[in-house]
């Protein structure tokens, strides 16, 4: 708003115009001579300083009035008690919804995890149920095979033992090793990774087992053990016999 629009103007101008009039009036005047000692010289410009800073004053005043007035015309009304509480309850929904928000991040992460988690324990239980079959499969047909051993090989009771024996340790071993892959205490997250670790240690056992039985038995006998092998046990490890044996036939040879 201008300073001119306000109703404090015109009665200010008219003011500050009488008081230049006088002023100007006094000034042509030739007053009847005063005592020097009780009449001060009168400067007309004095006057006029003060009506210049009454205007500035006015001027700042009108300034602060239109700033005011800007301010209410763009404050809402006050509002009704129906218009607070509907405002609280938009509020509240905000939150709400703010809320939901969070926790729904946090259920996807946890879900994700848990997902995860699953993914790891379901690997775990395959290869570890897996390992677990398979040697205890061979393992309760160890019996059959020490009594094919005796009845077609023609060892010493001391080196049948030993071969027993050394069956018997090597299966004990790989039970432990197929049951930690079910039931150890694996590291969150490293599940992959001791489940393939633990499948290095079986897989290094069998060939211990072949070293071991390779240091009691002659390369003939190594291939007739893994022909039994093969039929009473499994084939794989079994081969596995034949083929130290014959690889000890050629260094023989050699």
């Amino acid at each position: 708003m201008a300073v001119s629009g306000s109703p404090l103007f015109p009665a200010l101008s008219f003011v500050a115009v009488i008081l230049a009039g006088s002023a100007v009036y006094i000034a042509q005047q030739k007053p009847e001579p005063v005592p020097v000692q009780t009449q001060a010289s009168f400067d007309p410009r004095g006057l006029e300083e003060s009506i210049s800073a009454m205007r500035e004053e006015v001027t700042g005043l009108q300034s602060k009035l239109d700033s005011m007035e800007k301010t209410v015309s763009i404050k809402p009304a006050a509002l009704t008690e129906p218009e607070r509480e509907q405002k609280r309850i938009q509020l509240r929904a905000i939150e709400a919804e703010r809320i939901t928000a969070t926790v729904e991040a946090a259920m996807d992460k946890r879900g994700i995890e848990m997902a995860q988690h699953a993914q790891r324990q379901a690997k775990r239980d395959e290869v570890g149920g897996r390992m677990t079959k398979w040697i205890g499969t061979a393992r309760g047909k160890l019996p059959n095979l020490y009594e094919k051993i005796t009845q077609k090989m023609e060892l010493d009771p001391d080196t049948e033992e030993t071969v027993e024996e050394i069956l018997e340790t090597s299966f004990e071993i790989m039970t432990i090793l197929s049951n930690e892959i079910l039931e150890g205490d694996f590291p969150e997250g490293e599940e992959l990774e001791m489940i393939s670790e633990i499948q290095g240690e079986l897989r290094e056992e069998v060939g211990a087992l072949i070293g071991e039985l390779d240091e009691v038995l002659n390369p003939a006998q190594m291939v007739q053990l893994g022909q039994i092998y093969i039929e009473e046990v499994d084939p794989r490890v079994g081969q596995g016999i034949v083929n130290n044996g014959n690889q000890g036939d050629v260094e023989g040879e050699g």
